[in-house]
C-alpha cells in the first residue's frame, strides 16, 4: 500500500493511496481530519489490539465506519449498505474502490502515524 500525504494550495490536508486503497484516504480526510484526540485514541487501540488486551473495534463516522480486530483493518462507506436502488442500473458494476478498502494493523498504525506528523507540523 503506497500514499502519498499533504496540503493543497489552499492549505486543506490530502491523502492519495494506492489503487484498491483509495477508501482510507478518503477516511482520513473526511472522517479523523486533524482530531489529534481521536488519532491518539485511534492508536491506544491498536496498542490493545496488539496485547491482546481487545478482540476488535469499531468506529462509525458520518460516511464511513472502520472496523480494526488484531490483524486486519477495513474502511466501508455507509453508501454500500443501501439497499434502495432507485436507479435502474441495477446490472451495472460500479467502481467502488473510493468506498471500501483494508489494510493490515501494522500497516494502518504507520499511516496513522506519518498522518499524525503532518498535521502536528
Amino acid at each position: 500500500m503506497e500514499y502519498t500525504f499533504g496540503r493543497d494550495d489552499i492549505g486543506r490536508y490530502f491523502a492519495e493511496f494506492s489503487m484498491g486503497h483509495e477508501a482510507i484516504g478518503r477516511w482520513l480526510c473526511e472522517e479523523l481530519g486533524q482530531d489529534q484526540k481521536q488519532l491518539q485514541q485511534l492508536l491506544d487501540t491498536i496498542g490493545q489490539l496488539q496485547q491482546r488486551q481487545r478482540m476488535e473495534y469499531r468506529l462509525d463516522g458520518s460516511e464511513f465506519s472502520l472496523e480494526l480486530d488484531r490483524e486486519e483493518v477495513r474502511v466501508r462507506a455507509h453508501s454500500l449498505d443501501d439497499t434502495t436502488d432507485d436507479t435502474g442500473l441495477e446490472d451495472l458494476d460500479f467502481y467502488n474502490d473510493e468506498l471500501e478498502a483494508g489494510c493490515g494493523l501494522d500497516d494502518f498504525r504507520d499511516v496513522l502515524h506519518a498522518w499524525r506528523e503532518l498535521i502536528a507540523g
